[in-house]
């Protein structure tokens, strides 16, 4: 359980209630006992490794395999502690739990939309409960075991943020950044007689704007109308290899090609026809420790730091932690591997 608690969205399909499983399926691959006998077959194993591979997108080394198969066993360990030593959450703290990831979809999302989106996304509600409960579970042991060593860790101050601003300032540079604002036609299908449609509305709104007809702000405000897409508000465009990579050649070359206050020609790329206006450039800068990480955003890089340093800090001893009660759990515990992985 505990490395993947410590990193539970990404192995999110990894988490398996193993300690709910009665009847055994398979040929037994591990069998474990702290407080009562459960058995990891070798099916229940395979299944949960192929989520983790499909997740990571690779196969996992003997040595990953071995070391997984100690978490899975970790899990049981945990499970069984916690029933041993009083450690209890009900489900409805679970479902708490529940209601709130599902509110990050919206406020009226129904639970049958939220179990259509996590099955979308490949995750069992089943298996998101169990991942809940774990990750309570193993808060309420730490918070109940571990407060005076979480108290004693120590508090990021001034000389640490000075030293790692210097330590990583190579990289705490602004890239040269445009504030654009855009309208686009969306090709609906490939054909010449699309394309044309595209840029013939493209050339208008253009035209509009170069006689005074019309603003750009006005353009892009009543897109929905016009039929054709726009940016809710203005954007930074930064110059780096991200925004080549999914904007395109073609318009990372016009963004920074264009003037301040300057309008674009209507140009095309494989997704449509643009028109771009670019508001103003920002030359590369150095950032300083009270500018902003980046355009749009109110954390400055020193509050940065300080969050990274903490956050840090925090891994360190839950690492430390976590693997202190797996020593100590499997000391206690009696664990055979009667299988191969």
């Amino acid at each position: 359980m505990f490395k993947r608690v410590l990193i539970f969205i990404v192995v999110m399909l990894a988490a398996v209630n193993l300690a709910a499983q009665a009847i055994s399926l398979g040929a037994p691959l591990a069998t474990v006992r702290l407080t009562k006998t459960e058995i990891i077959t070798q099916q229940q194993y395979r299944a949960e490794l192929a989520k983790v591979e499909r997740m990571g997108g690779r196969s996992l080394t003997a040595d990953e395999k071995q070391e997984f198969l100690y978490s899975m066993i970790d899990d049981i360990l945990f499970l069984q502690m916690c029933e041993r030593d009083g450690i209890r959450i009900t489900e409805a703290e679970v479902t708490a739990y529940i209601n709130q990831a599902k509110s990050q979809l919206g406020s009226n999302v129904s639970d049958q939309q939220f179990e259509a989106y996590l099955t979308g996304q490949g995750i069992a509600l089943a298996d998101l409960r169990s991942l809940y409960r774990k990750q309570i579970l193993l808060q309420r042991w730490i918070t109940s075991t571990k407060a005076a060593e979480i108290a004693a860790i120590p508090q990021v101050g001034p000389q640490d943020v000075l030293d790692a601003y210097e330590l990583y300032k190579s990289k705490l540079v602004r890239p040269d950044t445009a504030r654009i604002a855009f309208v686009f036609y969306e090709f609906k299908d490939t054909t010449e007689a699309e394309r044309r449609k595209g840029l013939e509305l493209m050339r208008t709104l253009a035209q509009n704007v170069s006689n005074g007809r019309e603003s750009f702000d006005a353009i892009r405000l009543r897109a929905s109308q016009g039929g054709y897409q726009a940016n809710p508000s203005p954007v930074y465009f930064a110059k780096n290899d991200e925004a080549l990579q999914v904007f395109g050649k073609k318009f990372y070359d016009v963004v920074f090609a264009l003037a301040d206050g300057a309008v674009s020609e209507p140009f095309d790329t494989e997704k449509g026809y643009w028109l771009v206006k670019r508001l103003e450039f920002f030359p590369q800068k150095q950032l300083e420790l009270s500018d902003p990480v980046a355009f749009g955003q109110s954390n400055t890089v020193q509050e940065y730091l300080t969050q990274q340093l903490a956050q840090t800090r925090q891994n360190d001893f839950l690492n430390k932690v976590l693997a202190d009660l797996s020593r100590t759990l499997r000391a206690q515990a009696e664990i055979k591997i009667t299988g191969s992985l």
